[in-house]
């Protein structure tokens, strides 16, 4: 993720909350080096609806993550990057009408 992009949210008060430490769970790196979302994505079963941006982190593996999915659907949104979906209201209402809608249609 670039530098400037994280620093401006983890950075500064903009992703301040009260109960946030700054610091790295060094443990949680044996378990994030060794995952293989790509190659997960032929185990799932399920309806997964992917929801990404061409200006987000990886927008290549969100698609050969969607190709490899049985039953899914990916909706591409604009944001200026990979952060703007932790706090943009306007990202995160149309993430949030896209995966209502997508458990309404899985559901009937």
């Amino acid at each position: 993720m670039p530098l400037a992009e994280a620093f401006s949210y983890y950075g500064t008060p903009r992703g301040a909350v009260p109960n946030y430490t700054n610091a790295f769970a060094v443990q949680s790196w044996a378990y994030r080096s060794t995952f293989d979302a790509i190659g997960a994505a032929k185990l799932i079963r399920v309806p997964t609806i992917v929801i990404h941006s061409e200006r987000a982190l990886a927008p290549s593996l969100a698609r050969r993550f969607q190709a490899d999915l049985n039953n899914a659907r990916i909706l591409w949104v604009e944001s200026s990057g990979q952060i703007d979906f932790y706090d943009n209201p306007r990202l995160i209402a149309i993430g949030a009408d896209a995966v209502t809608r997508f458990f309404k249609e899985a559901t009937r």
